[in-house]
């Protein structure tokens, strides 16, 4: 039976509707000493988890549709570039929101283009360092927490940190001597314009492509790491969210006023004991009495209000 992604939607924004007033009721009855409402609140909390899990399940589908669609592409640019190469998928079977694969496409497009243009060397230079002459991309999916982590990783030079550097100095986007860690200089890959090949061709030297990805994996509210050993390769790792429809949130109260939190922006809670106890007699923080949670994805950050003394780090 085929069912128009429309009505998908249009039931997950029902079911959205009902996680949001049941959230409400289990406030309201957390507020009252009655056993009988809290027990019921409870069940719907637990039919309304179900529920979402259920209709959110049905959105996913297996990454390896997309993933078989850059075959070609690496078959023609391999033959268009001169350089013998490998693809492999790993993960096809990992499922991901129709919604984040359906935007995924052009970010990997740009990364396997840079990855046999900029990262694998031509067969000569792999053959001269005693590697094979045929280069290798891996493209892979695997699910890391709440998160899908869709890597592409070459086998080839790595990533030249001085020469990133100089071009960066070059187009004025750091002072010359400046200070910076490698994956702050990693960064300046992303920005519009920059590229360090020597020539422009119809695959690089323009300084489009890597800005672009930078940006949709941002608006999914992904984020890229990029690791890299000289003469062995580089991996980009996109860290994605499972799905779209559904932001978990900490709910906070400052004063009169209630707020909502993004969860994967709270680093650390901190649950202080009631009458103030942020300082000691010293006038240092205390935290000894107070209940922390690192990972902000258990029951009582997650689930409950906040309390007004509960802090985002």
């Amino acid at each position: 039976m085929r069912v128009e992604a429309e009505r998908l939607d249009e039931l997950l924004d029902r079911v959205g509707e009902l996680v949001i007033a049941q959230a409400r009721l289990s406030q309201l009855a957390g507020l009252h000493a009655d056993a009988g409402l809290q027990t019921i609140a409870e069940e719907i909390e637990r039919l309304s988890a179900q529920l979402r899990d259920t209709t959110m399940s049905i959105r996913m589908v297996p990454i390896g549709a997309l993933f078989s669609r850059f075959r070609r592409l690496v078959h023609d640019l391999s033959g268009d570039l001169g350089k013998p190469v490998t693809f492999v998928t790993e993960g096809e079977d990992t499922e991901l929101d129709k919604t984040v694969i359906e935007r995924l496409a052009d970010p990997l497009v740009h990364l396997i283009r840079n990855a046999i243009d900029h990262g694998i060397e031509d067969p000569a230079r792999r053959g001269a360092s005693g590697k094979s002459a045929t280069g290798r991309i891996t493209l892979s999916a695997e699910h890391v927490g709440a998160q899908v982590h869709v890597s592409v990783r070459d086998d080839g030079a790595g990533l030249d940190v001085a020469r990133i550097r100089a071009k960066a100095e070059e187009r004025g986007l750091v002072a010359p001597g400046t200070p910076l860690t490698d994956q702050q200089v990693y960064q300046f890959l992303f920005a519009p314009g920059f590229s360090t090949a020597q020539a422009i061709s119809s695959l690089s030297g323009r300084g489009v492509g890597m800005d672009v990805v930078k940006r949709t994996i941002e608006a999914l509210r992904g984020s890229i790491d990029i690791t890299t050993e000289p003469g062995a390769g580089t991996a980009l790792v996109l860290r994605l969210p499972l799905t779209l429809a559904i932001i978990e949130g900490l709910l906070i109260r400052v004063g009169d006023g209630r707020y909502v939190l993004p969860l994967a922006a709270v680093e650390e809670c901190v649950e202080l004991p009631e009458g103030g106890g942020a300082a000691t007699a010293a006038g240092t923080s205390s935290t000894s009495a107070a209940t922390s949670c690192r990972s902000c994805g258990c029951a009582p950050c997650s689930r409950r209000p906040a309390s007004p003394t509960a802090t985002r780090r």
